[in-house]
C-alpha cells in the first residue's frame, strides 16, 4: 500500500513536466498532501468534504477514484476478500485504471495519467499479494514494470524518483529469494542493486521533497523483514511511529521491533496504548494479544498467561485469514516454545505450523 500512496506524491513532484490537469496549481498540492498526511494518521474527518469536491471539479478524472480507494486502505485495513468494503474497494481501483487508460488513449505521454495508471494496478497486485493469490499479480507485472521505467531517468532532477527506482532496485533481487513463486517472473526484467536500492531510499527519506515519510516507512518493513536489522530498524520504526501516532500499523512495527530486541518494558508500554487505540480493529486486537503472549512468557515467565493469549490471538485471526498469517505465526511460534518440554511432539507440531504460516522465519521472538 505505501508504494500506492508514494506515488501520488511522486506524480506531484513531477507535474512541471506533465501536462496540467488535477495537478496543476500550487493549492491543490497542498490539498492533496494535506489529505494525504490525515489519512495516514488516521483523521478521516474532512476527507469526505474533499472527496465530493474533487469529484465534482473533475467527474472523469481517475484521481477521485484512488484516493477513495485509498481512504478505505487504511481505514477499514486490513481490506480482504471476506471484508465488508472488498467490493467497494476493487470498484474504486477498476474505475481509476479505466479512466487513467482513456487519458492514456489520448495521449500517450500524459505523465498525469501513467502515473494513476501504475498506481491502481500496484494497488491491485498489493491487494493479491497480500491476501495469497499470487495467480492474479501475474497480469498485471509487465504493464507495470513498463509504467515504472518511464521514471527510470529522472533521478538525478528530481529526488523523489530515488523512491521508486530504489524499490526497484531492491525489490527485483529480493523479494524473490524471499518468495521463490516469483523467481520465473522476475527473470525478465533487468537486474536490479540491493544496495544501491537501500541507499536510494535513505536518500529519499533525508533528501525528498514529497517521499521522504514513505521511503521512511519502507526502511522499517524492509529492515524488520528482509534485513533482520532491528538495530537499524529500530530508529526507522521511532521516527514512523512519532510523525504518524495515531496509525496503528506503525505502531505495530514499533513494538514488534522493540520486542525483537527483548525491550520489554517499552513495548508493554506501547502495547497499551495499542489496545486502547480507537482504530484498533479485531486484527489490532489480535496483534494485542499475541504481544501480552510475549511479553507473560518472555518478561514474565508466566507459560499460564500466555498460553491463553496465544490462542486469544488466534481465535481474533478467523477473519483475517490468509493476509494474517505471518502475524499469526507469532502465535504459534510461542506456542511451541511453551510445550518445548512438555510436550515435544505437540511443541514441534506448533513450530511447523508456524513454519508454514510465515514468510519471514527470522520472526520467531524466540
Amino acid at each position: 500500500m505505501r508504494i500506492f500512496l508514494s506515488f501520488i506524491l511522486l506524480l506531484i513532484s513531477f507535474q512541471v513536466h506533465s501536462q496540467p490537469y488535477i495537478l496543476s496549481n500550487h493549492k491543490a498540492v497542498e490539498e492533496i498532501e494535506q489529505q494525504l498526511n490525515q489519512i495516514y494518521n488516521f483523521q478521516f474527518a474532512t476527507f469526505d468534504t474533499y472527496y465530493q469536491k474533487i469529484q465534482n471539479q473533475y467527474p472523469n478524472h481517475p484521481l477521485p477514484h484512488l484516493f477513495y480507494a485509498i481512504k478505505i486502505y487504511w481505514e477499514h485495513f486490513p481490506v480482504t476478500p471476506q471484508s465488508s468494503q472488498h467490493a467497494l474497494y476493487l470498484d474504486q481501483i477498476n474505475r481509476s485504471i479505466e479512466k487513467s487508460d482513456k487519458l492514456l488513449e489520448q495521449d500517450g505521454q500524459n505523465t498525469e495519467a501513467v502515473f494513476i495508471s501504475l498506481m491502481s494496478r500496484l494497488l491491485l497486485m498489493q491487494y493479491y499479494s497480500d491476501n495469497q493469490q499470487p495467480s492474479k499479480v501475474i497480469p498485471y507485472v509487465l504493464r507495470t514494470y513498463q509504467l515504472t521505467r518511464k521514471g527510470f531517468d529522472l533521478t538525478e532532477e528530481f529526488a523523489d524518483f530515488n523512491f521508486s527506482t530504489g524499490l526497484y532496485n531492491y525489490y527485483i533481487e529480493a523479494y524473490p529469494e524471499k518468495h521463490p513463486v516469483y523467481k520465473p517472473i522476475v527473470y525478465f526484467f533487468p537486474k536490479g542493486d540491493i544496495d544501491f536500492g537501500l541507499r536510494q531510499l535513505e536518500y529519499t527519506w533525508k533528501h525528498g521533497i514529497f517521499l521522504d515519510a514513505e521511503a521512511l516507512s519502507f526502511l522499517v518493513y524492509i529492515s524488520l523483514n528482509f534485513e533482520a536489522d532491528y538495530k537499524k530498524s529500530i530508529r526507522y520504526t521511532k521516527e514512523l511511529h512519532k510523525e504518524y501516532p495515531n496509525n496503528p500499523l506503525y505502531l505495530s512495527y514499533r513494538i514488534t521491533n522493540l520486542l525483537l530486541m527483548e525491550r520489554y518494558h517499552s513495548a508493554e508500554q506501547l502495547v497499551d496504548t495499542l489496545k486502547n487505540n480507537p482504530f484498533s480493529n479485531d486484527f489490532f486486537q489480535m496483534m494485542v494479544q499475541i504481544y501480552q503472549g510475549i511479553l507473560q512468557e518472555k518478561k514474565y515467565n508466566n507459560e499460564t498467561k500466555a498460553e491463553q493469549h496465544y490462542w486469544n490471538a488466534i481465535k481474533l485471526s478467523g477473519k483475517y485469514v490468509p493476509f494474517a498469517n505471518g502475524r499469526l505465526s507469532y502465535a504459534y511460534y510461542g506456542l511451541s516454545r511453551i510445550y518445548i518440554n512438555k510436550n515435544p511432539k505437540l511443541s514441534k507440531k506448533y513450530r511447523d505450523r508456524a513454519k508454514d504460516l510465515s514468510s519471514y522465519q527470522h520472526l520467531t521472538f524466540d
